[in-house]
């Protein structure tokens, strides 16, 4: 783990911030990102199909044909009906799926009662399935439209773009879950970063942690307020408020870190009650009906209840200079490049670069519209501006963690 002024003044160094790129400097940023996507699976998968549906015209031409065909359903007199019945169709089947499942597992005394309500949902199932036929045979544009459709559910299938479709869905199912026990990893490394080194840095190493508590997931009951962690010390009296030490936020991405230094701003102005910097409307809910935090709010963990009230954020306040709240907002992270945009925003250019069918890279005029895109994508505070804020302020660099990859 590294830390302070210049491991963060080091990252700016190396960072590739793709707001500040000409088309020049894109294309070298772009051969440099293409060997690592092309590791990813998922984006040679995607890359596959792009490849599949370039080589075939007459799959585009249907698939334009079927959207005509389609709008043209939709208009037609029978339209609206033939989609009710559908719609209606598909809740009758989940019924009866249900209820035969039901039947199978209930008591016999239960039996004849769900036997009646399966049969009259079958019933019902029937009549659709009538007016569903006769509808379509009234109407020209339904009939044009099933025919297109399996046409072109003929040609995918005989293509393999179906299987292809299918394989890649499953790759990124896999991928969601190896992402998601990464996820659970991390914040468990950032659990003991917090007790190991925060905790020494707020209190001292010889300081009372008998008191101190680590919380996360804190919500409170409120809209928008998600905290990872939260470092509180609890009361003498267990039914007063906590008092708050510090605000953790965890992002297992180094370009996601200005999207949680954005949303834990306005957070803070909640908490304090500085309504000057967030929407009440946003914060309404059952418990907090105003939109303010105007009220005492608990947070359960481990068999223990919690007690917040604004006066438990009386530590936090914004800096003189830059009109931010920096001391005692944390961040964990990993090593990383910084490129200036999300990592949400990286993963919507990667998977534009695998799948556009126009995408030409050699073409100045198409990598010039594609960077321009790419720049669409920032938000006006980027992790760069982030780390240049803490580094702005004495000592405030080192409320940035930097764990190694």
């Amino acid at each position: 783990m590294v830390r302070g002024t210049r491991e963060l003044r080091r990252l700016l160094r190396e960072a590739v911030d793709l707001r500040t790129l000409d088309v020049e400097g894109f294309r070298h940023w772009l051969a440099q990102q293409l060997p690592y996507w092309e590791l990813d699976p998922a984006f040679v998968q995607r890359a596959g199909i792009r490849e599949l549906r370039r080589a075939h015209p007459e799959l585009l031409a249907l698939e334009d044909t079927f959207r005509r065909s389609t709008a043209a359903d939709e208009a037609s007199s029978h339209g609206a009906r033939l989609r009710e019945v559908e719609e209606e169709l598909l809740r009758t089947g989940k019924a009866i799926a249900g209820l035969g499942a039901a039947l199978e597992r209930s008591a016999l005394e239960k039996q004849p009662d769900l036997k009646a309500k399966l049969a009259a949902f079958q019933t019902r199932q029937q009549e659709l399935r009538r007016e569903q036929e006769a509808l379509t045979q009234a109407s020209p544009a339904r009939r044009e439209w099933l025919r297109v459709r399996g046409e072109l559910e003929r040609l995918r299938s005989r293509l393999g773009l179906e299987r292809a479709e299918a394989d890649l869905s499953e790759l990124l199912l896999r991928q969601g879950r190896r992402s998601g026990n990464m996820g659970g990893s991390f914040e468990q490394q950032a659990l003991a970063l917090t007790w190991n080194t925060l905790v020494p840095d707020l209190v001292g190493k010889a300081g009372d942690t008998a008191r101190l508590r680590v919380l996360t997931g804190v919500g409170l009951g409120a809209a928008r307020t998600e905290l990872d962690q939260l470092l509180i010390r609890r009361p003498r009296h267990p039914e007063q408020p906590v008092e708050v030490l510090a605000l953790v936020e965890v992002k297992r991405n180094l370009n996601d870190l200005a999207h949680g230094f954005r949303r834990r701003q306005e957070n803070l102005a909640w908490f304090t009650g500085d309504a000057r910097h967030y929407d009440p409307p946003e914060y309404r809910t059952r418990y907090f009906r105003s939109g303010h935090f105007d009220r005492e709010a608990v947070h359960e963990q481990d068999g223990e209840r919690f007690v917040f009230s604004r006066d438990s954020f009386r530590r936090f306040r914004r800096e003189p200079g830059p009109g931010v709240f920096l001391r005692r907002l944390y961040f964990i992270t990993r090593e990383g490049t910084l490129d200036g945009v999300s990592a949400s925003a990286l993963s919507r250019i990667r998977h534009r670069v695998a799948t556009d069918e126009g995408l030409q890279l050699q073409s100045e005029a198409a990598l010039r519209e594609l960077l321009r895109w790419c720049q669409s994508l920032a938000e006006p505070l980027e992790a760069p501006d982030m780390l240049r804020l803490y580094c702005s302020v004495p000592g405030r660099a080192r409320q940035v963690l930097v764990v190694a990859r």
